[in-house]
């Protein structure tokens, strides 16, 4: 197996932090922006604004979701020759705390990969506290040719 030292792309890794602000989707609507990123992890921000947060006043649990889905595949990204395409087959949230207005910080971390698929494991935080862990699984999913 190779290390993910190895099959690290520096230059893609540059890229995902200089493109969030040219990304369509729901990452950009929701606000989420790839603030640092290595060899097998990264780290995901999100503002949780008044319009994220349910009846309670504490972020839906779709907005975790959608940051953790987000760290996952950026996290394994770099890694991939170009033109793979990281998707998401499965994750499991535990949701731990409410996340309250304020920065929501997903770090997530590959903790097995191989040609077809990577275990990635991710860590939610909110004002200091961890507020929700989670695990997921991506598939490699070559470029077509």
């Amino acid at each position: 197996m190779t290390s993910l030292e190895e099959r690290y792309d520096a230059e893609v890794a540059r890229a995902m932090l200089a493109s969030d602000a040219e990304q369509p989707g729901l990452p950009a609507y929701l606000g989420m922006k790839i603030t640092d990123n290595g060899p097998g992890w990264c780290h995901v921000d999100l503002e949780v604004t008044t319009e994220l947060l349910n009846p309670f006043g504490a972020a839906h649990g779709a907005v975790v979701a959608s940051i953790v889905d987000h760290a996952l595949g950026s996290a394994v990204f770099p890694l991939v020759p170009l033109g793979t395409w990281p998707a998401t087959l499965e994750f499991k949230v535990n949701y731990l705390a409410p996340v309250r207005p304020g920065l929501l910080r997903a770090r997530s971390e590959v903790r097995s990969i191989s040609s077809r698929t990577a275990v990635v494991a991710v860590e939610c935080t909110n004002h200091d506290r961890v507020v929700a862990a989670a695990l997921g699984t991506i598939a490699l999913v070559p470029q077509k040719t």
